[in-house]
């Protein structure tokens, strides 16, 4: 199911966060600004000497500074609150060339320090657990740092074309995403002393340039985002991957565009496939999913133009968007029949025309399914489908007739811009309606509730749903309504 995340920042905060959000305290005496606790604001947005923070339930971000400021110590608290994180782009193409963090500070986010070129100088916490993707990109003089024990995550990019030459990485990272440290001294050293694989703490966290048949190691746990993903124009040399039974996560598009890979295996006990796993692996022609695994995520397949032997397990398996999108075996089953069924999950409709009756064995629709269709005419959903996933339904132009018989739940645009729409029966099973679900339709058209008026007063409709307000309201109780047998 295609699941939205959207991260936003409020229009107003814009300009501030553009020049990064740190709290700085110059250390040439005549650019010092005077700052006192009465300062100090107790609202939500506030400024602290050169600094520009906001309160968040967990306690102060930092969101900007003057980006002329030469050097910053952030302070441990402002207005009797922690500061406890650094948010994005806060000191983004400062002037810094010092900057000393507080022993209450967590995390540092997205581009925080991006583009810093004088900074020499970041003496971290050890409090600190996470380092946010891109968060000192480009800090081009930044040549040493000290990551302390008990950090977690390191983002990606997070110190790319900096000038380490030296870094320890705390046993305690396990979370590890691309191209962290690319462009340094110490990788270029550190890739030429170990070769292509690059682990830490039991993690791939790079496997670019790797040739031929590779054998991830027995020990190894995990494989980081991207781990594999040849970037480089030079097409990838990959040509079978096995991954070992003790690895237990592998991250999203780490097998991608490996053009030359032809086989892979993956792990039985693996119960979630990821994002965009293999993605453009153009040369693949074989796949035997886990024999344990329950999902597969969005296109964990597309693009795999030869992958024309997909082998399920024999229980149900949860698919999400576009996972088969562009392939050979996506192309043949359509030719079978134009709805894809897989032990009871429909992965496609892409290819159906008029009057559609998704079959009663039916549980599962993956998002997007039937998404710019303009074939169909009316859809028919089976009982058993509990949830219309995000967009699965979306710009279908002449779908006119649409039968929902047994949802609990319709996703975000799942039927958005389907302007031919003139009849619609929902389930009394209905719980929850996602925003812009029927989006762009336009007129009062009949709407049929298989329950009463007070079921559907109760059902949670999210904005962007004017037909379902406007709608001409039929409610169908079955049973003994009155109770005169």
């Amino acid at each position: 199911m295609n699941r939205r995340m959207v991260r936003f920042a409020a229009a107003a905060c814009a300009l501030s966060m553009a020049f990064g959000s740190v709290a700085v305290l110059p250390q040439n005496d005549a650019a010092v600004i005077p700052v006192c606790a009465a300062d100090a604001q107790a609202a939500a947005e506030g400024t602290f000497g050169v600094l520009t923070y906001e309160k968040k339930a967990d306690g102060i971000w930092i969101t900007a500074c003057d980006p002329a400021a030469e050097t910053a110590e952030i302070p441990a608290e402002i207005d009797g609150e922690p500061v406890v994180g650094i948010w994005d782009d806060a000191f983004m193409n400062c002037a810094l060339t010092a900057v000393t963090f507080p022993e209450t500070l967590n995390t540092v986010e997205y581009r925080a320090f991006y583009g810093c070129n004088n900074l020499t100088e970041v003496k971290f916490p050890s409090s600190l657990k996470r380092i946010g993707p891109s968060s000192f990109y480009k800090c081009r003089n930044l040549a040493e740092i000290s990551l302390p024990e008990g950090l977690e995550t390191i983002g990606s990019s997070a110190f790319r074309e900096t000038a380490l030459t030296d870094v320890q990485i705390p046993s305690t990272v396990t979370s590890f995403s691309n191209q962290i440290f690319d462009g340094t001294p110490w990788w270029d050293a550190l890739k030429a002393e170990r070769g292509p694989m690059i682990i830490f703490n039991h993690v791939v966290v790079d496997g670019r340039g790797c040739e031929g048949d590779v054998v991830i190691p027995d020990d190894v746990t995990a494989i980081a985002d991207f781990a594999f993903m040849e970037t480089t124009v030079e097409p990838s040399k990959i040509t079978s991957i096995y991954v070992p039974d003790s690895v237990q996560s592998i991250g999203k598009d780490a097998f991608a565009a490996c053009f030359s890979l032809t086989s892979v295996r993956l792990p039985d006990h693996m119960e979630e496939i990821p994002i965009g796993l293999l993605g453009d692996c153009s040369a693949l022609e074989s796949i035997t999913l886990p024999a344990n695994v329950k999902r597969i995520r969005s296109s964990a397949f597309s693009n795999c133009r030869n992958l024309g032997e997909v082998i399920f397990p024999d229980h149900q398996v949860d698919v999400y968007s576009d996972v088969f999108e562009g392939t050979k075996w996506l192309e043949e089953r359509r030719k079978e029949n134009p709805l894809v069924i897989v032990n009871g999950t429909l992965i496609d409709g892409r290819t159906c025309t008029g009057d559609v009756v998704i079959p009663d064995d039916v549980t599962i629709i993956a998002s997007n399914a039937f998404s710019w269709n303009a074939e169909i005419t009316s859809v028919v959903i089976p009982a058993g489908v509990k949830n219309i996933w995000d967009s699965t339904f979306e710009w279908c132009l002449n779908l006119s007739s649409v039968e929902i018989l047994g949802a609990e739940y319709i996703g975000p645009g799942a039927f958005d811009g389907c302007t031919a729409l003139k009849s619609l029966k929902l389930s009394g099973a209905l719980k929850e309606v996602g925003e812009d679900a029927f989006h762009g339709i336009a007129g009062r058209i009949p709407l049929t509730f298989l329950g009463s008026k007070e079921q559907w007063q109760q059902v949670q409709i999210g904005s962007g749903n004017t037909l379902l307000k406007i709608a001409e309201m039929t409610y169908v109780v079955a049973g003994d309504v009155d109770n005169d047998s």
